[in-house]
């Protein structure tokens, strides 16, 4: 039997060798990446000699070489037992070395990742990854980081939920904290009633545009289908801030005209009207495609059969429907069970769970009830966001039939479709009005006390809101192609590749999409607020919150592009002893460049209108524009709020038309799909 060289053992070795000991291995007061200064890094001396187990790590080191060296017949055993137990020793001693004011270091993240490396080429060696090192580190690299930024926050939830301050385990604290907390009885009701109100009502009037938008032949189409990007750039707070300027104590509608003094939209019926404005695209999204995706012969054949119009629409466009009004329902009331940003705004005595988590840690500052509301919000968004999955997974109703479908889409009857023609463009009218006076009030005094025109709050925003907007454009800007890159390498590793751990895989990366963003938000906090994982404060932490909270985006666009793509396309490019990476680069990104370009722009979009996981996480260095206008609309400062909300939906607005003239509607509609609440 032939033998072969290890080089991964050699270069591995080599590699970690290097990094633990020329590279500070933890960091000082929170500091992750200093180097060559003594005063904030436990340089590898210093740590070898407070811990024993560093010689291990270099021994580990040395054996590598060694065999690395020599000549084997089965590189993959070395290659695996080093790189795991390198691995280990890593985390080891990072965790025993992470006590105050110790902070993972630059060492630490380079070896660790020389180890998943030589595991990597371990796993790949020995068959138990079927490719090459480049896909095998891969799917290790994402699933740690996966594990440590999305999995880790929650478990770092459940744990505070169970474990009292002294570190002890009480399986009965959760129990006894939502006990003691005397109004947890009405905010759950409020938010499962308000959560099942908002997915009633967008669902309808998201089945109302559908059939509009897909089936009617007025032009009034094209209008109602530009309503669909409406939730793509519009921060949190706009729609609730609109509905202030209108309906407020001082409001256009309830002052000037009826001469109301009356706080009567905040509370449930603000809240329920502003969400159903904002999540009633997202239903039409949802049911449009499977509108369009039914086929006509089906109908044909009802009318063949003497059926008239309306039976034909009741007894069999609707039923083919019901997948997706189902899907469109069960997402609408996660959306509205995840939303912060609404009932922050117009919420005034009506408490949900997100706000109430918000203040549990920003008023209370109670770990324990904050952890253990977020698992209440947690378990309710998973258990409707599996509902959904299972519903997809089970109910659809399939009518492809093999052969391409024949004949045109029967139209509405003509009173339904004047009728929803009609509401159609009253909603589309009045969301229109709520964004013009959104406008208008960046260029008003005092609203409802002042209404004379001036141009001070755009002067103030350029004066002391300029520094906040830039960072936001800039942590977005890095963000963005990050998020790109990971969701649409795990599209690629999970539809093309098939390795142990392939579903576990798929369903954390998509964990992050049904998550609350305040769940993410205090998982944060709770899990990198303390060493060795020291991120909280800076910029490192916005940028990884960004890149996690919306992997979804890029995941979902890229299997729906690769599964267009022909298979052959690659295994013709192995075949010809074409790497994996290579394959990837030349073959694969070429072909899915409009899903490359819609989760950059979209992801872009989501990490400038991102408020409920990073409202926790802005520091007095790191100011987001969101987080901004929070601070504004809850002092009363809505000319000030209005004019900065304005400015983003114009940067956001171009960003999307650059997207769309450069995709196409195609990506622009599957981008659209993959949002969620930020």
């Amino acid at each position: 039997m032939s033998a072969v060289r290890n080089p991964a053992c050699l270069y591995g070795g080599l590699a970690l060798l290097a990094t633990t000991t020329a590279v500070p291995f933890l960091s000082r007061q929170g500091q992750v990446f200093p180097i060559g200064r003594a005063d904030l890094a436990l340089t590898p001396l210093a740590l070898a000699r407070q811990y024993p187990g560093f010689w291990l790590l270099i021994a580990l080191a040395v054996t590598w070489v060694a065999l690395g060296l020599l000549r084997r017949d089965r590189p993959d055993r070395p290659a695996l037992w080093g790189g795991l137990i390198g691995c280990v020793l890593v985390i080891w001693l990072t965790i025993a070395a992470g006590s105050t004011p110790y902070a993972f270091g630059l060492g630490s993240l380079l070896a660790m990742t020389a180890c998943l490396l030589v595991l990597a080429y371990g796993l790949s060696r020995g068959g138990y990854i079927r490719a090459d090192t480049f896909v095998a580190a891969s799917i290790l690299l994402l699933g740690f980081f996966v594990l440590v930024f999305v999995i880790f926050p929650i478990l770092a939830v459940l744990r505070h939920g169970v474990m009292d301050g002294q570190g002890v385990f009480r399986p009965g604290l959760f129990l006894d904290t939502l006990r003691h907390y005397k109004s947890f009885g009405r905010v759950l009701g409020n938010s499962l009633g308000l959560a099942v109100f908002v997915g009633v009502a967008s669902t309808l009037i998201g089945l109302g545009f559908a059939l509009a938008a897909t089936r009617s032949q007025s032009r009034l189409t094209v209008l109602l289908r530009a309503f669909s990007l409406l939730p793509m750039i519009t921060p949190p707070f706009v729609v609730g801030l609109a509905i202030i300027l209108l309906f407020g104590l001082q409001g256009l509608i309830t002052g000037a005209l009826l001469g109301l003094k009356t706080r009567g939209i905040f509370g449930f019926p603000g809240v329920a009207l502003a969400q159903t404005l904002s999540f009633a695209p997202v239903a039409f999204l949802v049911i449009a495609s499977v509108v369009e995706s039914v086929n006509p012969a089906l109908e044909e054949a009802s009318l063949t059969l003497r059926a008239g119009p309306w039976e034909t629409f009741w007894k069999v466009t609707l039923p083919l429907l019901r997948p997706g009004v189902a899907n469109a329902f069960l997402l609408t009331i996660v959306e509205s069970l995840a939303d912060f940003g609404n009932p922050i705004i117009l919420g005034g005595e009506f408490e949900v769970l997100s706000t109430e988590i918000y203040f549990a840690i920003i008023g209370r500052f109670d770990k324990t009830l904050a952890a253990s509301l977020g698992i209440v919000l947690l378990s309710a968004s998973l258990v409707t966001f599996l509902l959904q999955q299972y519903w997809l997974g089970n109910r659809s109703y399939v009518t492809v039939t093999g052969k391409p479908p024949s004949g045109k889409p029967q139209p509405l009857p003509r009173g339904l479709e004047i009728g929803l023609l009609g509401f159609c463009v009253a909603w589309c009218l009045f969301t229109l009005a709520l964004y013009i006076f959104v406008v208008y009030g960046g260029f008003v005094e005092i609203w409802g006390i002042n209404n004379a025109f001036t141009l001070r709050h755009y002067r103030q925003l350029l004066r002391d809101g300029l520094d906040a907007l830039n960072t936001t454009l800039i942590l977005a800007g890095v963000s963005a192609p990050l998020t790109a890159v990971v969701g649409i390498l795990t599209a690629y590793l999970v539809v093309r590749h098939r390795f142990p751990g392939r579903g576990l895989l798929e369903f954390t990366s998509m964990l992050s999409f049904a998550v609350p963003g305040t769940v993410i938000g205090i998982g944060y906090i709770l899990a990198f607020n303390e060493p060795p994982l020291l991120l909280t404060g800076g910029a490192a932490i916005l940028v990884i919150s960004f890149i996690f909270r919306n992997m979804p985006v890029g995941i979902r666009s890229g299997v729906a592009a690769l599964a267009q793509i022909d298979t052959a396309l690659e295994e013709a490019s192995v075949t010809l002893r074409a790497s994996f990476a290579g394959t990837l680069r030349r073959i694969v990104l070429p072909l899915i460049k409009p899903a490359i370009i819609s989760a950059l722009v979209f992801s872009f979009v989501r990490a400038v209108t991102a408020i409920s996981a990073v409202v926790f996480l802005v520091s007095a260095k790191w100011q987001l524009s969101t987080k901004v206008i929070l601070d504004q609309a809850e002092n009363g400062r809505y000319g000030l709020a209005t004019a900065y909300s304005t400015v983003l939906i114009v940067i956001m607005a171009l960003a999307v038309v650059l997207m769309y003239l450069l995709v196409g509607k195609t990506a622009t509609r599957g981008g659209m799909q993959s949002g969620g609440t930020a």
